[in-house]
């Protein structure tokens, strides 16, 4: 697979049939709470909004660069991390946290693209499993977190 130093993710917008309510980085436990960056999806592109880091539009936190990660919580994802995050005593991994994502995808160091494929809905070890990908894509709703992480994406996958 040829590596990439920079990939602009298509973002699909679907409309929900009713918004999931507000909630923010508060409602996220431990280290999904403190992305590098992050943006709230709006019904419109130009209501989405920035809340967290220094990049100013949503375009900028979907480009992948090498490292990095992007993650979608919507409101049930992030009430279930943070049951998950309670019940294990906020004695938790980044990896368990991420698995609650609906959507977790990245780029390697190396450049090659990837998406997680892990889950364990609190029923056993996490074990992700990150797929080569040739193209990405992120799905979203109205209300849903669009978060980016450094250094969560390994090598050699």
């Amino acid at each position: 697979m040829a590596t990439k130093q920079v990939y602009e993710v298509e973002v699909d917008r679907q409309k929900a049939a009713q918004a999931a309510g507000n909630y923010d980085l508060s409602d996220l436990p431990g280290g999904l709470g403190e992305p590098t960056a992050g943006a709230r999806i709006g019904k419109q592109p130009k209501q989405d909004s920035i809340i967290e880091g220094k990049l100013k539009t949503l375009d900028a936190i979907t480009k992948l660069t090498p490292g990095t990660a992007l993650a979608i919580f919507g409101r049930p994802e992030s009430r279930w991390a943070m049951a998950y995050w309670r019940r294990m005593g906020g004695e938790v991994t980044m990896e368990e946290l991420l698995s609650y994502a609906r959507q977790l995808i990245g780029m390697t160091p190396e450049g090659d693209l990837v998406v997680c494929l892990c889950g364990h809905a609190g029923q056993g070890d996490c074990i992700p499993l990150w797929a080569p990908r040739e193209e990405l894509g992120l799905t979203v709703q109205p209300n849903d977190l669009v978060l980016r992480f450094e250094g969560v994406v390994p090598s050699n996958v």
